[in-house]
């Protein structure tokens, strides 16, 4: 009889694992994206040395955007039923494996973060890429988008073994109302009678305004 609500409980962690994991990703995702991943210092011919940075957000959209899509997602493991946690589970795989794929890119080829930030600062672009110097955020965002990927494939996995929301969530039901008698007459094709008046001044004054007399 205790292996039930063992069961239930098991469950539970299992469920709120999974969402701890995607809010945890996100939010080191969100810092990650905030923080400055790529650094370098621009000879400009006409404006001399230049210092610029590139945060995650101008080297790597993707990753603020899928940190985005998480932390709705970790609300959706919660929340929603099987159909809708297998679905918001493949779709956190998805988003994190490609926010991974996006972070290491800019791991692999960190000049490349700083074409837009060097365009902006001087006006041009191409023949001004220097030696870039990476941070350790880019890291962060790596792992930040791996417990995404994770808590996406432990939802898929699981979630046919998951309850929904507790029962307290739910609309209250009232019970049923029992038909009057007069109701149930009707149903049934029949008209209840009318119940005999019980005042013995009332009947003979019937009586009287029939025409009858009530003396007799």
């Amino acid at each position: 009889m205790s292996a039930e609500p063992g069961h239930g409980r098991g469950a539970r962690r299992e469920r709120l694992g999974a969402a701890g994991a995607v809010a945890l990703g996100a939010a080191l995702m969100l810092l990650a994206a905030s923080r400055t991943w790529v650094h370098a210092v621009v000879q400009d011919p006409l404006a001399g040395p230049l210092q610029v940075d590139a945060s995650g957000r101008q080297a790597s959209p993707v990753v603020a955007a899928v940190a985005l899509v998480a932390l709705a997602g970790a609300v959706a493991v919660l929340t929603l039923r099987t159909v809708g946690r297998l679905v918001t589970g493949l779709l956190l795989v998805l988003s994190g494996a490609a926010a991974v794929a996006a972070a290491v890119d800019v791991l692999r080829t960190p000049s490349d973060a700083l074409r837009s930030v060097i365009a902006d600062a001087t006006g041009r672009s191409g023949d001004l890429l220097p030696v870039a110097h990476q941070t350790s955020w880019a890291w962060v965002a790596v792992g930040g988008a791996v417990l995404v990927v994770l808590g996406g494939a432990l939802t898929v996995s699981r979630a046919r073994g998951w309850s929904g929301l507790s029962g307290r969530y739910d609309a209250p039901v009232g019970a049923p109302v029992e038909p009057g008698p007069q109701a149930a007459a009707a149903d049934g094709g029949e008209r209840a009678a009318p119940e005999a008046s019980a005042d013995p001044a009332s009947d003979s004054w019937d009586r009287l305004s029939r025409g009858d007399d009530p003396t007799v």
